[in-house]
């Protein structure tokens, strides 16, 4: 498996989710998951424009079909191939952050969504929180009831 795939599969395995990417709610889970590690602090690399549901990377779904191809072809990463303890300790800060609180109404790949389009928006097209909102509104109004949480997970890891 080449090397850069092995190290995308070390990163998404530290932050506590699998490679799967069998279905579109898998796909948007690794896209927002590898995402947020990068906001963690781990950056691999992959950038990120605003898509459908949130930011999405062409690059990252390239790699992460390859990953799919190669491990469906016989490929496995090898056991000695791991990443540096302290990006392994970074990447396992962030899992809390992953976990879909008590009371939100929302699938994990869903949260994942709310989280990385929310800190998108913010952090990166830096618009005020009204007009973050009002995006949201218009265009995912289904996670618009969890934003005050997003808002309280995401100031918690220190992300906005």
């Amino acid at each position: 498996m080449d090397g850069r795939l092995v190290v995308l599969n070390r990163f998404v395995e530290a932050l506590g989710e699998n490679a799967d990417i069998e279905n579109f709610e898998d796909r948007k889970r690794f896209q927002k998951a590898v995402y947020l590690g990068q906001v963690a602090g781990v950056d691999l690399g992959y950038r990120y424009g605003w898509y459908v549901k949130g930011p999405y990377s062409t690059d990252l779904t390239q790699d992460y079909y390859a990953m799919s191809e190669a491990v469906a072809g016989g490929a496995t990463v090898p056991a000695n191939k791991q990443l540096k303890d302290e990006i392994r300790k970074k990447l396992a800060a962030v899992r809390p952050l992953f976990a879909v609180p008590n009371g939100v109404r929302l699938n994990k790949a869903d949260w994942l969504e709310l989280l990385a389009s929310w800190h998108y928006l913010r952090k990166v097209n830096r618009l005020e929180e009204s007009k973050a909102r009002e995006y949201m509104e218009r265009q995912k109004a289904n996670l618009v009831p969890f934003i005050p949480m997003a808002v309280k997970q995401l100031g918690a890891f220190g992300f906005l």
